[in-house]
């Protein structure tokens, strides 16, 4: 299973406030939609509660330690990722200690870098090094305001 990480990224690393996204890009929600559809999403409860529902045509798993009516759960983030082995592609959608958790672990990283600095609550870890170091481009484009990159882990 490859896990590839999803994510929206001020320039302070700001992903959250209040449990929404601190802005409004429309190409970003279609550019997640089109690469998540057909796939499965693994959130935190947070982010579980900001969407309040299911992702339509996907596989949507959320870690909480309180099950949810209607929805597959697991306790951590392990007995998740046990229950998805069989699965190609898993897409990280946050929140933010669920991007830290496995960020070590990511093969494939699809951020949208926002062009700005947002007041926030919820942050993406702490990644330049770790992008250096392990990975490399592959898909850049580049938009006013905003810039989608894809990476591919190296090592």
């Amino acid at each position: 299973m490859r896990i590839a990480i999803i994510a929206a990224i001020g320039k302070n690393r700001v992903i959250g406030k209040d449990g929404k996204l601190p802005w409004h890009i429309s190409d970003d929600l279609k550019r997640f939609k089109r690469l998540t559809v057909g796939q499965a999403v693994l959130m935190g409860r947070k982010t579980w509660e900001s969407l309040g529902q299911p992702l339509p045509n996907r596989r949507n798993i959320v870690i909480t330690s309180s099950p949810i009516k209607d929805v597959e759960c697991y306790p951590s983030i392990n007995s998740a990722l046990d229950a998805l082995k069989d699965q190609a592609k898993v897409f990280i959608i946050g929140g933010a200690q669920v991007y830290a958790a496995l960020f070590d672990q990511a093969d494939e990283l699809y951020l949208t870098f926002v062009d700005q600095e947002m007041e926030g609550d919820a942050y993406f870890p702490p990644f330049e090094d770790v992008l250096q170091r392990h990975f490399k481009v592959i898909t850049r484009e580049k938009h006013a305001g905003y810039e989608f990159l894809d990476y591919v882990r190296t090592t």
